[in-house]
This record gives structure tokens, C-alpha cells and sequence, in this order.
């Protein structure tokens, strides 16, 4: 008898819209109490969080603080987001990864 072993799927990438959603949804706020405290349209937020949009650098900052996030990490996010969007068809994006990982466990080793 043989055994047919199916490969595992990857967990799937959390996108920084359904992200911010969870989060939105968690807290049980409206996409408009959201929109009101951070300073942006109720359109462009719902964009962001239907992945259409990317939020810029201040509005991440302004997301960032209002749900009591780290900035730096709610910026990767975004960054990694935009990186996603531009280059995820692109054949050369997982060595482009690669390369950075290596960049970053070097800089991480140099620092101390």
C-alpha cells in the first residue's frame, strides 16, 4: 500500500488590510470611528483594508497609534505590502528576499 503525502500549504500571508481589519473588527469599531481618529477617508481606509491602497508612511504612523501598535513594525508591514504589490510576480523577488534577510542577520551581528 502506498502512502501519498501532500505537501502542506504555507500558512497564507497575513495582508497589512486584513490585518488592520482584524484589528478594527477585534476592538468592535466602525471603519468610520477609525477613519475619524486617524484623519482619512472613509473610502481610502476601506481601500487599504481591501488591499486596493496602501496607506502612506504618516497615514501607517497615524493607524499605528491609534490601535497602540509598534510604528516601526506597522511601517514593515506596509513596506513588506508594498513589496508584495510591486514585485509578486516577479521571479527574482524571492532571491531579493533572500538577500535582504542576509543584510539584516548581518547588520543584526554587527550591531552589538
Amino acid at each position: 500500500m502506498s502512502k501519498t503525502r501532500y505537501a502542506e500549504k504555507a500558512p497564507r500571508p497575513v495582508r497589512l488590510g486584513d490585518w488592520l481589519r482584524e484589528l478594527r473588527e477585534g476592538r468592535d469599531l466602525p471603519l468610520r470611528a477609525v477613519a475619524d481618529a486617524t484623519d482619512m477617508d472613509l473610502a481610502h481606509l476601506h481601500k487599504i483594508e481591501q488591499g486596493q491602497r496602501l496607506p502612506t508612511e504618516e497615514q501607517t504612523r497615524r493607524l499605528a497609534r491609534f490601535f497602540k501598535l509598534d510604528v516601526t513594525e506597522t511601517q514593515a508591514r506596509r513596506i513588506a505590502e508594498k513589496f508584495r504589490q510591486e514585485f509578486a510576480e516577479n521571479p527574482a523577488a524571492k532571491e531579493a528576499i533572500s538577500i535582504l534577510a542576509e543584510e539584516a542577520g548581518a547588520y543584526s551581528t554587527e550591531r552589538k
